[in-house]
């Protein structure tokens, strides 16, 4: 399966292609598809076969501008980089969805942060297809499936061979571990394991006093000595703070 990134490339000046042709090249991630200085021909020849995912395009072109023609392909391709010699067209480049505005002359180095950007959105992009905000349990009926948004989930609760689960909906016991449980979770900054025996959404915390954590549900939670740190040091990170001198 090829992982790099198809791209296309439309400008009515033939230097200003071969540059980006080369720049593309020289990306181990980028692969040029076609290239146009014709901006009415990549109108009827881009297809959705093409698969692209990278549009490089000129502004100012004869017989059709780039941001009228992106208004044609725009749906075409995943990102649209628009590549001009004038700063001007900048505010009407983003009202068509471009994803970058890349001045003339272009640089390697302004070339290759720009592509940076966009690969790593596209990593974004992927990691969030892998981890979905919803997972399901087994009820207590073999065939019964619980749907559980992320979004819900207040706590979940170990007991033995089983955990229970805190949800704004309501309460579900299903078999599992609460280190299965964590292992789902792991990545997601929203939930904390707090202690042995207890996982919590940072969202639902109504307050802590002491060792002791309270969730808009009302349950209290204790805060265990092994996990007492890490928490520690975010409600340090999110407690807002005055700059001013204690009061008398």
């Amino acid at each position: 399966m090829n992982s790099k990134l198809n791209c296309i490339i439309i400008d009515d000046e033939k230097h200003a292609v071969d540059l980006l042709t080369d720049y593309i090249d020289a990306m181990p991630d980028l692969h040029l598809v076609k290239s146009f200085t014709d901006p009415l021909k990549a109108l009827i020849e881009i297809t959705a076969e093409d698969k692209v995912d990278i549009l490089f395009m000129d502004i100012d072109m004869p017989g059709m501008t780039g941001l009228d023609l992106s208004q044609a392909i725009r749906f075409k391709t995943k990102y649209l980089v628009f590549t001009s010699a004038h700063s001007k067209y900048a505010i009407d480049a983003f009202g068509v969805q471009a994803n970058e505005y890349l001045l003339k002359p272009i640089s390697m180095s302004k070339f290759a942060l720009t592509i940076n950007r966009l690969l790593q959105s596209d990593t974004g992009l992927r990691n969030e297809e892998k981890h979905p905000d919803y997972f399901f349990i087994r009820a207590d009926q073999s065939q019964k499936y619980i749907k559980v948004n992320l979004k819900d989930l207040i706590a979940v609760e170990a007991l033995n061979n089983y955990v229970k689960i805190h949800t704004v909906n309501g309460i579900y016991v299903t078999y599992l571990t609460i280190k299965e449980v964590a292992e789902k979770l792991d990545g997601n900054s929203s939930f904390m394991r707090v202690q042995r025996s207890f996982i919590i959404s940072m969202d639902f915390i109504s307050k802590v006093e002491g060792a002791s954590i309270t969730l808009s549900n009302k349950l209290e939670v204790p805060l265990g000595t092994t996990y007492k740190k890490q928490f520690l040091t975010f409600l340090e990170e999110m407690t807002l703070k005055t700059v001013r001198g204690v009061p008398n």
